[in-house]
């Protein structure tokens, strides 16, 4: 009977960076595992527009640079600053929008629950789903500024 071995989890580095955005709004993947998740949110102006929540992931956002306003289910505003963040529970709805008066980049971690299955998880308030490249979450692609980067970009991320 043939053992079967399994491999030795490996840590990954990986680092910040991307473009800054003369208009629109595009998401950069950093690194990730089963249960864990980080990405670069940039946003030239706008952000996630319609009130959603995720079902089955706590997460949080970290301002690294500009202003950001989240709205709760009642349009209540919370204004993070640069270098803060807000954690949001699993259930709990929010949309944002990028108030201050140049780029948005937003570091996102999300967590999945062990106990909850993988998949398409974000909601409307009416429970439906709500991609997050929509035209009802007013979506805009974004548009480089050719040149102009913000951290590292381009340097992906790799194991050891």
């Amino acid at each position: 009977m043939a053992t079967e071995t399994k491999a030795t989890p490996k840590a990954t580095t990986f680092t910040i960076g991307g473009p800054y955005l003369s208009a629109g709004r595009v998401n950069i993947e950093l690194a990730s595992t089963d249960l864990m998740w980080l990405s670069l949110k940039i946003n030239a102006e706008g952000g996630e527009n319609a009130t959603h929540t995720h079902t089955n992931e706590d997460h949080s956002f970290i301002v690294l640079e500009g202003q950001v306003t989240f709205f709760d289910e009642n349009e209540t505003p919370t204004i993070v600053e640069q270098y803060g963040g807000i954690m949001i529970p699993q259930g709990a709805f929010y949309r944002y929008f990028n108030t201050g008066d140049r780029n948005l980049f937003l570091l996102r971690v999300g967590a999945r629950r062990t106990d909850e299955p993988s998949g398409d998880s974000r909601l409307a308030p009416g429970g439906g789903p709500l991609d997050s490249q929509s035209a009802e979450n007013h979506h805009v692609a974004g548009v480089e500024i050719p040149g102009k980067t913000f951290g590292v970009p381009g340097e992906g991320s790799r194991r050891f």
